[in-house]
């Protein structure tokens, strides 16, 4: 199976984690995206045993000077309902506009993959851009008889927008990185409309009745989607502190990185420990004993840095370098 992502909306200034939100997104409600946005392979995949996510194949698919421009490229290994095993990639691209040879890439990483597995392969192109007319759905050549023709069905997001009351009755998660995808296109270089975007997805996420530890994960793909600069976030942190004061629910918001982009002066320092360890159960959801034992040996100048290091961190050890 492999999902190219392509956009071309996302502001200068976009969030560095976006590709790892949509890893993350894919990681965490890996069947809910299937059935919302996939159905026709969900009787195909035996649930019963859990989809796994492969690192080093995914590295072995790709050249070495392209690994970092691919940074949320996944495969994921499955089983079909008639037991054969199946490894599948998952390919997010997140380019900044439409190119012509997107569905050059989408073949050769199909022949990539068959090379190296000779497994069957189910392609599916996300479009996340903002150009309603742009659907590339195959890849052809024609050259003195010799014919080739691949064709591969696309998910394109924009086709959402007059779904979203649908969308807003199903309670499955993924609908919410739908919507906020959509925000996100349509908010584009807006900021007041993005913080209106953002505040009512929240609002929404709030009172969807999900479980806290789903709510947790999808908060922080909004707060990715619809990045906000340091003005529009602290309004945005007022209206979800009111939220929370007038709900009896209380999830992390950015207001704890709000204070770490602002230098976390004196005031804020109190507690520093108790900040740093929420921050990294929030984004890691683990934290080792050896790394709980670091934070509170740490000086306070260590854990200001290694707080600002979060927001930045691919890995939990990328936190801790000095």
């Amino acid at each position: 199976m492999q999902l190219k992502i392509s956009k071309g909306y996302l502001d200068e200034k976009r969030n560095i984690g976006f590709d790892g939100a949509w890893k993350q997104a894919l990681r965490s409600y890996f069947k809910d995206f299937i059935e919302l946005c996939w159905p026709e392979l969900l009787d195909k995949i035996d649930w019963t045993k859990k989809p796994e996510m492969l690192e080093d194949e995914m590295h072995a698919l790709i050249k070495k000077e392209e690994i970092d421009k691919r940074i949320a490229d996944k495969i994921i290994k499955f089983w079909r309902t008639d037991g054969v095993e199946v490894f599948a990639l998952i390919h997010i691209e997140v380019q900044l506009s439409k190119q012509i040879d997107f569905s050059e890439r989408m073949f050769i990483y199909r022949y990539r993959i068959f090379d190296m597995y000779k497994k069957d392969i189910a392609s599916l192109a996300i479009l996340i851009d903002g150009n309603k007319n742009w659907r590339p759905n195959e890849y052809c050549q024609d050259f003195c008889g010799s014919k080739l023709k691949f064709e591969y069905p696309i998910l394109k997001i924009l086709d959402y927008k007059d779904k979203k009351d649908e969308l807003k009755q199903s309670k499955n998660p993924f609908v919410i990185i739908i919507l906020a995808q959509l925000a996100a296109i349509e908010t584009s270089g807006k900021l007041e409309e993005k913080l209106i975007s953002k505040f009512n997805l929240t609002k929404f996420l709030y009172t969807h009745g999900l479980d806290r530890e789903i709510v947790l994960t999808l908060l922080r793909f909004i707060d990715k989607m619809l990045a906000l600069n340091e003005e529009f976030s602290l309004k945005y942190i007022s209206q979800v502190k009111q939220l929370e004061g007038e709900s009896k629910f209380s999830f992390i918001t950015n207001a704890e990185q709000m204070w770490l982009n602002k230098g976390i002066n004196q005031g804020v320092l109190q507690g520093e420990t108790h900040i740093l360890v929420h921050l990294l159960k929030a984004k890691f959801e683990e934290l080792p004993d050896e790394y709980m034992q670091k934070v509170h040996e740490a000086s306070p100048d260590i854990l200001t840095k290694w707080a600002i290091n979060v927001l930045q961190a691919n890995a939990l050890e990328d936190v801790f370098k000095q």
